[in-house]
């Protein structure tokens, strides 16, 4: 008997429901939202598909490859030069490089040319004779070892 007084309450209740219209307006949005009409949940503007120019000006960087120093050019060097780093796997676009050390001194000034390219302005404050260029990206970390040359 309980059992069929739950069905019919059910039944009364989907009904009156129906009849009211509130099923028909169930997970509508309020103003400034959209609707998804294949399940009638209501998603918000912000979040809805995406922008595809976005998506595009993303920087695609692989975390899965570390980076290679091929050559430095110069090959000596002093503070306030200007040098040439080549190799592979800088990123594809600049903010894949987080940085440029000479040893424990971070450069300064550094710009991202391309994947296999970085040119860096040798920072103040390094003692002459051989130290490590390091070029840091979301892969990891690669050096090179480096003269560097008094300014006399």
């Amino acid at each position: 008997m309980l059992v069929r007084i739950s069905y019919l309450f059910g039944h009364i209740v989907f009904l009156g429901f129906c009849l009211l219209g509130v099923a028909g307006s169930w997970g509508q949005g309020g103003p400034g939202q959209s609707v998804e009409e294949s399940g009638g949940f209501v998603i918000p503007e912000s979040i809805k598909g995406f922008d595809e120019q976005k998506v595009k000006n993303d920087p695609i960087c692989d975390s899965s490859v570390r980076p290679q120093i091929n050559h430095v050019k110069p090959d000596e060097m002093k503070t306030g030069d200007s040098v040439v780093v080549e190799g592979k796997y800088f990123g594809k676009k600049k903010e894949c490089l987080h940085g440029v050390t000479f040893g424990s001194i971070p450069a300064k000034a550094f710009s991202f040319v391309d994947d296999e390219r970085v040119e860096v302005v040798v920072p103040e404050g390094l003692r002459s004779g051989v130290t490590f260029l390091n070029v840091e990206t979301g892969g990891g970390t690669a050096r090179k070892g480096i003269l560097i040359r008094s300014k006399d």
